[in-house]
């Protein structure tokens, strides 16, 4: 990996010696939010979104899309900066003290290969993140992180691709994107995008009159083997936000982004309705959603079934992964207080295995844990006194206190064909 990967990998060890004498005096269970009572926690599955990374706009049609030179970062684009590095240090650590504290784990030393794995996509920024967070919940121990690829290719089990390769399938995913774009009604949001980027006076809009964005110029494709995909003014401005959001959580508080022209938390609502509506167009319709999240449920059901499976499993993909096993699951209708984004930079999907200690019943539990936006932007600490954002998610079909462990096979089952 890079060097300054490894530098910052020396930064976050740092910085866990350096607080990890400030123990969490939490009862079992309150870091996590739900109190443990007569229930003991058997397995969990961690799918994460990757870290702080550098934006996509040194090259393509972003490149020359705003009036402004885009903000300059030290990292390649894509890839996982220091800053993000110290973040995912945070969750570890948090999570790490949860684990243990739910005696998930044990309470001291490295943990066993029955204890913990980490698998991640093969691409720097998704290695990296699983090497802080092992870094966090586990600091001096030597954690292998399973990489199933060479360095900056797609794992197939991360790879957000459609599988299907029949026009029945396609003409009906087709609809469904096109059917959601008109819902979003995203015409006054990107025209806020559109003045923070000052997109009429870029490069890109030179000798043409009028350019603007615009919510009835995009196209949609659906092709197998490929990720589902766009072109117009729908995909040029989610990548604005997203870079716009980056810069917003890798700068200090105070410091100006967005030129000065961002100023205001509406602005930032606007702009996240476009993120967030671009990433609910392509990967959260139910049919594509499934369709593209069917390695991973598959993984996840073959992992909770297997006697053998580790304790703990760290899985580490990215944005589109989340989102489509969300909407697979029928899960589309939610919130992250403190969030712009709802599939947020360093945040998770805690899948949890319950069981009553008198009755031997087991329940499954879905959770979304997530740096808020001020965590992010300021590299807070995550403490018992300063958690993350924590949001259950309830599975359909299933009751209040989660689903059985043949519910939730089912329910992964059904949601894989």
């Amino acid at each position: 990996m890079p060097c300054h990967f490894f530098r910052g990998l020396l930064l976050a060890v740092a910085l866990v010696a350096g607080i990890a004498i400030q123990p969490v005096a939490a009862a079992p269970g309150a870091l996590a939010g739900r109190p443990v009572g007569d229930e003991q926690l058997q397995q969990v599955v961690l799918l994460s979104r990757h870290n702080l990374r550098a934006p996509l706009v040194s090259s393509g049609a972003l490149a020359e899309a705003a009036a402004d030179r885009w903000a300059a970062w030290d990292v390649a684009p894509g890839e996982l900066t220091t800053k993000g590095g110290v973040l995912e240090v945070y969750m570890g650590r948090y999570l790490g003290q949860w684990l243990r504290q739910a005696q998930l784990l044990p309470a001291t030393g490295c943990p066993q290969p029955g204890d913990f794995h980490a698998h991640a996509n093969s691409l720097q920024r998704t290695q990296a993140t699983a090497q802080f967070f092992i870094a966090g919940a586990f600091p001096g121990c030597h954690v292998t992180v399973e990489q199933r690829r060479p360095l900056g290719t797609m794992d197939p089990l991360f790879d957000p691709v459609i599988h299907r390769d029949d026009a029945g399938f396609q003409r009906r995913a087709l609809r469904a994107m096109q059917k959601a774009d008109a819902k979003a009604q995203l015409g006054a949001d990107l025209q806020v995008v559109d003045d923070v980027v000052d997109h009429a006076a870029s490069p890109a809009c030179m000798g043409r009159r009028p350019c603007t964005l615009r919510a009835d110029d995009s196209t949609f494709r659906v092709e197998a083997g490929k990720e589902p995909g766009a072109t117009g003014s729908l995909a040029l401005a989610n990548g604005m936000v997203d870079a716009l959001l980056m810069e917003e959580y890798q700068n200090a508080a105070g410091t100006a982004v967005g030129w000065g022209r961002l100023q205001d938390d509406a602005q930032w609502q606007a702009l996240a309705r476009v993120r967030n509506g671009y990433q609910d167009i392509l990967f959260g319709t139910p049919e594509v959603a499934r369709d593209v999240a069917a390695p991973l449920l598959s993984h996840v059901a073959a992992l909770f079934q297997a006697p053998a499976s580790p304790k703990v499993t760290l899985l580490v993909g990215h944005d589109s992964n989340i989102g489509s096993v969300l909407a697979a699951l029928g899960i589309s209708d939610y919130a992250l207080p403190g969030q712009y984004e709802k599939t947020p930079i360093g945040g998770l999907l805690q899948f949890e295995r319950w069981r009553d200690r008198h009755s031997g019943v087991e329940r499954i539990r879905l959770t979304y844990v997530y740096p808020t936006t001020t965590q992010l932007r300021e590299a807070l600490p995550l403490t018992d006194a300063q958690p993350p954002g924590r949001v259950e998610l309830p599975l359909p079909g299933c009751a209040e206190q989660g689903c059985s462990s043949a519910q939730f096979q089912q329910l992964l089952q059904r949601e894989r064909r």
